[in-house]
Protein backbone atom coordinates (compact mmCIF):
# COMPACT_ATOMS: atom_id res chain seq x y z
CA UNK A 1 0.00 0.00 0.00
CA UNK A 2 2.61 2.28 0.56
CA UNK A 3 4.35 1.64 -2.65
CA UNK A 4 1.15 2.37 -4.18
CA UNK A 5 0.24 5.66 -2.14
CA UNK A 6 4.12 6.70 -3.54
CA UNK A 7 3.53 5.81 -7.35
CA UNK A 8 0.06 8.24 -6.39
CA UNK A 9 2.11 10.87 -5.16
CA UNK A 10 4.86 10.94 -7.79
CA UNK A 11 2.61 10.85 -10.34
CA UNK A 12 0.33 13.80 -9.68
CA UNK A 13 3.75 15.84 -8.56
CA UNK A 14 4.69 15.49 -12.37
CA UNK A 15 3.71 18.56 -14.16
CA UNK A 16 3.41 17.10 -17.40
CA UNK A 17 0.68 14.87 -15.41
CA UNK A 18 -0.98 17.68 -14.13
CA UNK A 19 -0.85 19.76 -17.81
CA UNK A 20 -2.93 16.71 -19.02
CA UNK A 21 -5.43 16.48 -16.89
CA UNK A 22 -6.25 20.31 -17.20
CA UNK A 23 -6.09 19.87 -20.97
CA UNK A 24 -8.73 16.88 -20.58
CA UNK A 25 -10.98 19.10 -18.18
CA UNK A 26 -11.18 21.98 -20.91
CA UNK A 27 -11.88 19.85 -23.42
CA UNK A 28 -14.53 18.04 -21.58
CA UNK A 29 -16.12 21.24 -20.43
CA UNK A 30 -15.67 23.58 -23.52
CA UNK A 31 -13.83 26.07 -22.07
CA UNK A 32 -11.51 27.91 -24.18
CA UNK A 33 -8.11 27.18 -25.06
CA UNK A 34 -5.27 27.62 -22.50
CA UNK A 35 -2.91 30.55 -22.21
CA UNK A 36 -0.47 31.38 -25.06
CA UNK A 37 3.23 31.96 -23.87
CA UNK A 38 2.98 35.38 -23.96
CA UNK A 39 0.20 35.24 -21.10
CA UNK A 40 0.20 33.63 -17.72
CA UNK A 41 0.48 30.01 -18.04
CA UNK A 42 -2.19 27.88 -16.18
CA UNK A 43 -0.06 24.64 -15.98
CA UNK A 44 3.07 25.62 -13.08
CA UNK A 45 5.81 23.10 -11.45
CA UNK A 46 5.05 22.95 -8.28
CA UNK A 47 7.08 24.31 -5.00
CA UNK A 48 9.92 21.55 -3.86
CA UNK A 49 11.43 22.38 -0.02
CA UNK A 50 15.18 21.69 0.16
CA UNK A 51 17.06 20.31 2.73
CA UNK A 52 18.40 23.16 4.45
CA UNK A 53 22.08 23.61 5.50
CA UNK A 54 23.79 23.13 9.25
CA UNK A 55 26.88 23.48 9.95
CA UNK A 56 28.28 21.46 12.58
CA UNK A 57 31.98 20.95 14.67
CA UNK A 58 33.85 17.68 15.33
CA UNK A 59 31.15 16.20 17.59
CA UNK A 60 28.61 16.64 15.24
CA UNK A 61 27.20 19.39 17.16
CA UNK A 62 25.64 22.66 15.40
CA UNK A 63 27.74 25.16 15.45
CA UNK A 64 27.14 28.49 17.67
CA UNK A 65 26.97 30.94 14.70
CA UNK A 66 24.63 33.16 13.51
CA UNK A 67 25.35 33.24 9.90
CA UNK A 68 28.14 32.46 7.37
CA UNK A 69 29.97 35.34 7.65
CA UNK A 70 30.69 34.13 11.13
CA UNK A 71 31.82 30.36 9.73
CA UNK A 72 33.94 32.68 7.38
CA UNK A 73 35.75 34.40 10.27
CA UNK A 74 36.21 31.47 12.29
CA UNK A 75 37.84 29.76 9.34
CA UNK A 76 40.09 32.66 9.27
CA UNK A 77 41.24 32.95 12.41
CA UNK A 78 41.09 29.55 14.19
CA UNK A 79 44.09 27.58 15.44
CA UNK A 80 45.07 24.56 13.53
CA UNK A 81 45.45 22.30 15.94
CA UNK A 82 45.76 19.02 13.67
CA UNK A 83 46.14 17.98 9.77
CA UNK A 84 45.63 14.77 8.11
CA UNK A 85 46.73 14.95 3.84
CA UNK A 86 43.61 13.08 1.75
CA UNK A 87 44.41 10.58 -0.64
CA UNK A 88 41.65 12.16 -3.09
CA UNK A 89 42.03 13.89 -6.20
CA UNK A 90 45.21 14.52 -7.54
CA UNK A 91 45.66 18.58 -5.78
CA UNK A 92 46.97 16.94 -2.47
CA UNK A 93 44.40 18.44 -0.38
CA UNK A 94 44.85 18.46 3.64
CA UNK A 95 42.09 18.10 6.28
CA UNK A 96 42.40 20.73 8.65
CA UNK A 97 41.26 20.68 12.38
CA UNK A 98 40.38 24.24 13.61
CA UNK A 99 40.32 25.30 17.74
CA UNK A 100 39.19 28.62 19.18
CA UNK A 101 37.05 29.75 21.60
CA UNK A 102 36.26 25.91 22.48
CA UNK A 103 34.89 25.44 19.44
CA UNK A 104 36.74 22.48 16.69
CA UNK A 105 35.93 22.23 13.64
CA UNK A 106 37.28 20.46 10.34
CA UNK A 107 37.74 22.06 7.13
CA UNK A 108 40.08 21.28 4.05
CA UNK A 109 43.25 23.22 2.76
CA UNK A 110 43.49 23.78 -0.91
CA UNK A 111 46.86 24.90 -1.66
CA UNK A 112 47.54 24.39 -5.79
CA UNK A 113 48.48 27.05 -7.98
CA UNK A 114 49.44 26.41 -11.28
CA UNK A 115 48.99 26.58 -14.98
CA UNK A 116 49.19 23.29 -17.47
CA UNK A 117 50.20 23.61 -20.38
CA UNK A 118 48.58 20.03 -21.69
CA UNK A 119 47.12 18.30 -18.78
CA UNK A 120 45.11 14.67 -19.01
CA UNK A 121 42.09 14.68 -17.29
CA UNK A 122 40.52 11.82 -15.57
CA UNK A 123 38.36 11.02 -18.26
CA UNK A 124 41.10 11.62 -20.67
CA UNK A 125 39.88 14.04 -22.27
CA UNK A 126 43.36 16.83 -22.93
CA UNK A 127 43.09 20.37 -21.35
CA UNK A 128 45.60 22.94 -22.77
CA UNK A 129 46.43 25.80 -20.77
CA UNK A 130 44.40 24.95 -17.58
CA UNK A 131 44.99 26.80 -14.50
CA UNK A 132 44.48 24.42 -11.33
CA UNK A 133 44.01 27.34 -8.64
CA UNK A 134 42.90 27.03 -4.75
CA UNK A 135 41.58 30.46 -4.98
CA UNK A 136 39.03 29.16 -7.47
CA UNK A 137 37.05 27.41 -4.43
CA UNK A 138 36.39 30.95 -2.58
CA UNK A 139 35.19 32.10 -5.90
CA UNK A 140 32.88 29.60 -6.56
CA UNK A 141 31.40 29.70 -2.96
CA UNK A 142 30.86 33.78 -3.74
CA UNK A 143 28.83 33.11 -6.65
CA UNK A 144 26.79 30.26 -5.36
CA UNK A 145 26.01 32.91 -2.99
CA UNK A 146 25.30 35.47 -5.39
CA UNK A 147 23.03 32.89 -7.10
CA UNK A 148 21.44 32.53 -4.18
CA UNK A 149 22.68 28.71 -3.81
CA UNK A 150 23.13 26.36 -0.99
CA UNK A 151 24.96 23.76 -2.44
CA UNK A 152 28.53 25.11 -2.19
CA UNK A 153 30.42 24.79 1.83
CA UNK A 154 32.20 28.66 2.87
CA UNK A 155 35.21 29.14 1.78
CA UNK A 156 38.45 31.97 2.84
CA UNK A 157 41.55 32.37 1.47
CA UNK A 158 44.63 31.94 4.01
CA UNK A 159 47.86 31.16 4.45
CA UNK A 160 49.15 28.17 6.61
CA UNK A 161 52.47 27.93 6.72
CA UNK A 162 54.06 28.66 3.78
CA UNK A 163 51.64 27.99 1.97
CA UNK A 164 48.91 30.53 0.03
CA UNK A 165 45.59 28.44 0.03
CA UNK A 166 42.01 28.54 0.37
CA UNK A 167 40.63 26.96 3.37
CA UNK A 168 36.72 25.14 3.52
CA UNK A 169 34.30 24.25 6.07
CA UNK A 170 34.20 20.45 5.88
CA UNK A 171 30.63 18.74 5.38
CA UNK A 172 30.57 15.76 7.96
CA UNK A 173 28.31 12.39 6.81
CA UNK A 174 28.70 12.29 3.05
CA UNK A 175 28.72 10.23 0.87
CA UNK A 176 30.24 10.55 -2.92
CA UNK A 177 28.15 10.34 -6.03
CA UNK A 178 30.51 7.36 -7.17
CA UNK A 179 29.17 5.82 -4.01
CA UNK A 180 25.77 6.63 -3.81
CA UNK A 181 22.46 3.85 -4.07
CA UNK A 182 19.61 5.65 -3.84
CA UNK A 183 17.72 9.14 -4.29
CA UNK A 184 16.69 9.75 -1.61
CA UNK A 185 12.62 10.07 -0.33
CA UNK A 186 11.94 12.68 -2.72
CA UNK A 187 13.34 12.34 -6.48
CA UNK A 188 11.65 15.57 -7.57
CA UNK A 189 14.21 17.58 -5.21
CA UNK A 190 16.96 15.07 -5.84
CA UNK A 191 16.56 15.88 -9.80
CA UNK A 192 16.67 19.59 -9.07
CA UNK A 193 19.17 19.96 -7.28
CA UNK A 194 20.90 18.37 -10.03
CA UNK A 195 19.62 20.68 -12.58
CA UNK A 196 20.71 23.23 -10.79
CA UNK A 197 24.20 21.85 -10.37
CA UNK A 198 24.47 21.48 -14.47
CA UNK A 199 23.46 25.43 -14.43
CA UNK A 200 26.19 26.37 -11.76
CA UNK A 201 29.06 24.34 -13.88
CA UNK A 202 28.34 25.65 -17.12
CA UNK A 203 28.68 29.16 -15.68
CA UNK A 204 31.70 28.27 -14.04
CA UNK A 205 33.32 26.70 -16.72
CA UNK A 206 33.30 23.20 -14.70
CA UNK A 207 33.80 20.32 -16.97
CA UNK A 208 35.64 18.80 -14.05
CA UNK A 209 32.44 17.39 -11.85
CA UNK A 210 33.33 13.95 -10.87
CA UNK A 211 31.72 11.29 -8.80
CA UNK A 212 34.32 12.49 -6.11
CA UNK A 213 33.68 16.10 -5.82
CA UNK A 214 30.14 15.78 -5.68
CA UNK A 215 28.66 14.82 -2.13
CA UNK A 216 25.15 13.96 -0.74
CA UNK A 217 24.82 14.24 3.06
CA UNK A 218 22.55 12.16 5.29
CA UNK A 219 19.45 14.51 4.18
CA UNK A 220 19.87 13.92 0.83
CA UNK A 221 21.57 17.72 0.30
CA UNK A 222 23.56 18.18 -2.85
CA UNK A 223 27.19 19.46 -1.58
CA UNK A 224 29.51 21.05 -4.67
CA UNK A 225 33.00 21.06 -3.69
CA UNK A 226 36.59 21.11 -5.47
CA UNK A 227 36.34 23.94 -8.09
CA UNK A 228 40.26 24.50 -8.47
CA UNK A 229 39.56 23.74 -12.35
CA UNK A 230 37.08 25.77 -13.33
CA UNK A 231 36.64 28.79 -15.22
CA UNK A 232 38.30 27.05 -17.86
CA UNK A 233 38.17 28.85 -20.73
CA UNK A 234 37.40 25.82 -22.98
CA UNK A 235 35.14 24.32 -21.07
CA UNK A 236 32.71 22.45 -22.71
CA UNK A 237 28.63 22.48 -21.01
CA UNK A 238 27.65 19.00 -22.49
CA UNK A 239 24.69 18.79 -19.00
CA UNK A 240 23.44 22.08 -19.79
CA UNK A 241 21.16 20.54 -22.95
CA UNK A 242 19.73 18.76 -20.05
CA UNK A 243 18.24 21.43 -17.92
CA UNK A 244 14.83 21.70 -18.01
CA UNK A 245 13.79 23.27 -15.68
CA UNK A 246 14.81 26.35 -13.26
CA UNK A 247 14.55 27.55 -10.24
CA UNK A 248 13.32 31.09 -10.21
CA UNK A 249 15.09 32.56 -7.83
CA UNK A 250 18.34 31.51 -9.50
CA UNK A 251 17.38 32.41 -12.66
CA UNK A 252 16.40 35.95 -11.41
CA UNK A 253 19.83 36.42 -10.14
CA UNK A 254 21.73 34.97 -12.48
CA UNK A 255 20.20 37.15 -15.36
CA UNK A 256 21.33 40.09 -12.68
CA UNK A 257 25.13 39.22 -12.70
CA UNK A 258 27.09 42.08 -14.20
CA UNK A 259 30.84 43.00 -14.79
CA UNK A 260 30.52 45.59 -11.27
CA UNK A 261 28.63 43.10 -8.74
CA UNK A 262 31.17 40.64 -9.72
CA UNK A 263 34.07 42.50 -9.38
CA UNK A 264 33.43 43.44 -6.24
CA UNK A 265 32.77 39.58 -4.91
CA UNK A 266 35.03 38.01 -7.08
CA UNK A 267 37.53 40.04 -7.99
CA UNK A 268 40.46 39.25 -6.10
CA UNK A 269 40.39 35.63 -7.02
CA UNK A 270 39.21 36.15 -10.97
CA UNK A 271 41.40 38.32 -13.19
CA UNK A 272 39.26 40.34 -15.33
CA UNK A 273 39.21 38.42 -18.64
CA UNK A 274 38.22 35.48 -16.46
CA UNK A 275 34.77 37.68 -15.38
CA UNK A 276 34.61 38.61 -18.88
CA UNK A 277 33.88 34.87 -20.05
CA UNK A 278 31.86 34.12 -17.40
CA UNK A 279 29.32 36.66 -17.96
CA UNK A 280 29.99 35.22 -21.76
CA UNK A 281 29.13 31.92 -20.43
CA UNK A 282 26.18 33.39 -18.69
CA UNK A 283 24.35 34.70 -21.56
CA UNK A 284 24.59 31.59 -23.32
CA UNK A 285 22.96 29.74 -20.22
CA UNK A 286 20.09 32.53 -20.22
CA UNK A 287 19.58 31.74 -24.40
CA UNK A 288 19.08 28.18 -23.31
CA UNK A 289 16.86 29.05 -20.77
CA UNK A 290 14.92 31.42 -22.78
CA UNK A 291 14.74 28.63 -25.83
CA UNK A 292 12.79 26.28 -23.11
CA UNK A 293 10.47 28.87 -22.01
CA UNK A 294 9.46 30.00 -25.10
CA UNK A 295 9.10 26.52 -26.02
CA UNK A 296 7.26 25.90 -23.19
CA UNK A 297 5.89 28.65 -21.59
CA UNK A 298 7.16 30.30 -18.42
CA UNK A 299 5.49 28.17 -15.99
CA UNK A 300 6.10 24.94 -16.82
CA UNK A 301 10.07 25.96 -17.20
CA UNK A 302 10.41 28.16 -13.62
CA UNK A 303 9.40 26.81 -10.10
CA UNK A 304 10.18 28.48 -6.94
CA UNK A 305 11.55 26.78 -3.63
CA UNK A 306 9.23 26.09 -0.88
CA UNK A 307 9.90 27.46 2.42
CA UNK A 308 11.44 24.74 4.81
CA UNK A 309 8.73 22.50 6.16
CA UNK A 310 6.41 22.81 3.29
Amino acid sequence: METLRKMFADTVANPAFVGFLVLVMLVLTGAPEPASAAQDPIVTIPSTPLPQRTWVDVNGDPLPFYNEDQVMEFLRTAAIVDRQSLPVGVTDPIKMRLSKDGIEVHAIFRYVNKVYQSVRMEDGRVRVNLKDSCHFEPAAYEISKMLGMESVPPAVTRRIGIDNGSLQIWVYDTVMEVDREEEGPSRIAFNRQVQLMYLFDALLGNDDRTGQNLLWDQDFKMWLIDHTRAFYRGAQSPNLERVIYVERSFWEALQELDTASLEEAVGEFLTGSEIEQLLERRDRVVAHVNQLIEARTEGAVLYDRAPPGR
